[in-house]
């Protein structure tokens, strides 16, 4: 308020209007004179004001809140900065990773992995949650997976999981297999530890580790044989901890299904597929048949998750030679005919080769019947994003040429 002021007050010296003539009458008329051209000095003087008033407030602006000023300009203005986070906010996360208390075991816990990756393969992680992972810089610190691991291990929930319909199952999991989950999708059923059925989850979206540290988890993991301990790292004094890495057995991220999936009716709207697999995610009962959103026509069919048949027995498919891509999945099957499961969240823009497909399947997972015995999944354009970036482009290039050919105005006078 105290710079903005004076600013406004320099900027309202200048003339910006004139009078409004009268009816019939032209501006020369109203004014007594010609009136200015458009571009004339008077509108290049409000022109510069204008231009040097928002860099003057731009730059004291940046000045006021940069780490080390707020404190000297507060003082200048007699200001309290009590309520100003800025440079907080800033000075916690630009100090970098290693200014963190929790940088030793960061660092042990990335070299940890990268280790891993290297002898046990690559592949997905879903680490235990808990908000005191802070002290790394921020509870999402280990979202870096890949970039310490070269690309090697993954991050279960993957960048800007929120816009993905594959989120809920993420959280859900958390909340299997973490004692302080983060539980922030509302309209979800999360319920207590369980690292049983958290793991069986993990095998469901082919997550390859698991990595845990709170005492009952430990315990309950090695005791589970879906588990084997791979890794650890030394203890580190609280509210450090000393982690446990796990390589989930059975998580491959393609496999033949035993029965085909069953195309349910009434599962077309975000709402409704939440709800229908929600229930299929947390019913172990359900699992034995994936839920389809469309499929051939000798899929089963059912009016309800509930009624899902598991009449049909598929027969059995040794699915080899894997292989993920930035935009692309491809493998070798050695039957054909038979559903197969792709553990990667579908999404209009996946093509398959070599099989038809793909079809949307519980909670947000593909699959495809192969008809030949090399197939390849790649990500592409969509009918409806070509058309867009077309519309897009076509507006673009129709705003630059109105801008260039567009009629100069012309002011008239009367004589």
């Amino acid at each position: 308020g105290l710079v903005a002021w004076p600013i406004a007050r320099w900027w309202v010296r200048a003339p910006t209007a004139r009078p409004t003539p009268l009816e019939g009458e032209s501006v020369a008329g109203a004014t007594g004179a010609d009136p200015e051209p458009e571009g004339g000095p008077g509108a290049r003087r409000r022109a510069r004001r204008a231009t040097s008033a928002v860099v003057v407030v731009v730059l004291l602006g940046l000045a006021s809140t940069l780490p080390g000023q707020v404190t000297a300009w507060a003082n200048a203005l007699g200001l309290s900065t009590s309520g100003n986070q800025v440079t907080n906010w800033a000075q916690w996360n630009y100090s970098g990773y290693q200014a963190k208390s929790g940088w030793a075991e960061y660092h042990a816990l990335m070299t940890t992995m990268s280790s891993v990756g290297r002898r046990y393969g690559c592949g997905r992680a879903l680490w235990e949650y808990s908000a005191a992972e802070d002290r790394f810089g921020t509870p999402e610190a280990l979202m870096l997976l890949p970039y310490w691991t070269n690309d090697c291990i993954a991050s279960e929930e993957g960048l800007l999981m929120e816009s993905s319909p594959t989120t809920p199952y993420h959280y859900l999991d958390q909340a299997e297999l973490s004692v302080a989950p983060s539980d922030p999708q509302v309209g979800l059923e999360y319920g207590p530890p369980d690292v049983r059925l958290g793991v069986a989850h993990l095998q469901r979206l082919g997550v390859r580790y698991y990595m845990a540290y709170s005492p009952t988890l430990v315990a309950a993991a090695n005791r589970d044989p879906a588990l084997a301990l791979v890794a650890t790292t030394r203890a580190f004094p609280a509210p450090g901890a000393k982690w446990y890495v796990y390589l989930v057995r059975h998580a491959g991220l393609v496999e033949g299904l035993a029965h085909p999936p069953a195309v349910v009716s009434g599962v077309g709207s975000a709402a409704t597929w939440l709800a229908a697999n929600q229930a299929w995610w947390l019913t172990p009962r359900l699992e034995r048949v994936y839920l389809a959103q469309s499929g051939p026509a000798s899929w089963p069919r059912a009016p309800s998750v509930w009624t899902m048949p598991a009449t049909t027995r598929e027969p059995s498919e040794r699915v080899s030679r894997v292989r993920v891509g930035l935009q692309s999945v491809s493998f070798h099957v050695s039957r054909l005919g038979v559903p197969t499961l792709v553990k990667v969240s579908y999404y209009p823009g996946w093509h398959a080769i070599g099989a038809t497909g793909p079809y949307r399947v519980s909670p947000n997972l593909m699959v495809v019947v192969p008809t030949s015995h090399d197939v390849e999944l790649v990500y592409g354009s969509t009918p409806a994003t070509t058309i867009g970036r077309d519309l897009t482009l076509l507006t673009v290039l129709a705003g630059v040429a109105y801008l260039m050919w567009r009629p100069k105005r012309r002011w008239r006078t009367r004589r």
